[in-house]
């Protein structure tokens, strides 16, 4: 248990220096970015490199130094959609079906043995009248899809608590 505990803590501590040395790249990064900006050589009018690099600009200064917060503050927001979207992968990795298979399974096995529903009337949009009928009917029929099981036709040992799927 102490050995587990000693590789934990050595665990955390290499990943708190990993963030540290990350930001402070980062702030390094930002730091050479201002300095860039505020000596002018970030580009040119549209801020492009090349022969009009050179240009004066002529957006003024508090207005650069606006953009470049934006921009920075963009960054942020990318890298924090790009980690949400990773977690979200790691969740849905860890399911045993794919919740599409699921609801696709549950559609086949509704639409052969639930008897049909009474159609609207001619001339109007099938969805029009009630268009969470669907979605009502999905809830109350999931509520039934477990019962027990018949009786074993030969008299053999009956397990209590059995259960098994029975299509709605």
């Amino acid at each position: 248990a102490a050995e587990r505990e000693l590789r934990f803590r050595e665990k955390e501590r290499l990943i708190e220096e990993q963030r540290k040395e990350q930001a402070r790249l980062e702030a390094e990064e930002r730091r050479k970015e201002k300095a860039r900006w505020v000596s002018g050589t970030a580009g040119g009018v549209w801020g492009c490199w090349g022969p009009w690099a050179a240009q004066p600009r002529a957006v003024p200064q508090e207005q650069q130094q606006r953009e470049h917060e934006e921009a920075m503050r963009d960054r942020g927001r990318h890298r924090e959609s790009i980690e949400k979207a990773a977690e979200a992968a790691v969740l849905v990795s860890q399911r045993s079906q794919n919740p599409r298979d699921f609801f696709r399974q549950r559609e086949r096995s509704g639409s052969t043995s639930s008897p049909p529903l009474p159609g609207p009337p001619l001339g109007t949009r099938p969805g029009a009248r009630r268009p969470f009928l669907r979605y009502q009917r999905s809830l109350t029929e999931s509520a039934f899809i477990f019962r027990r099981p018949d009786p074993p036709p030969s008299p053999g040992p009956l397990q209590p608590g059995a259960f098994r799927a029975v299509p709605p």
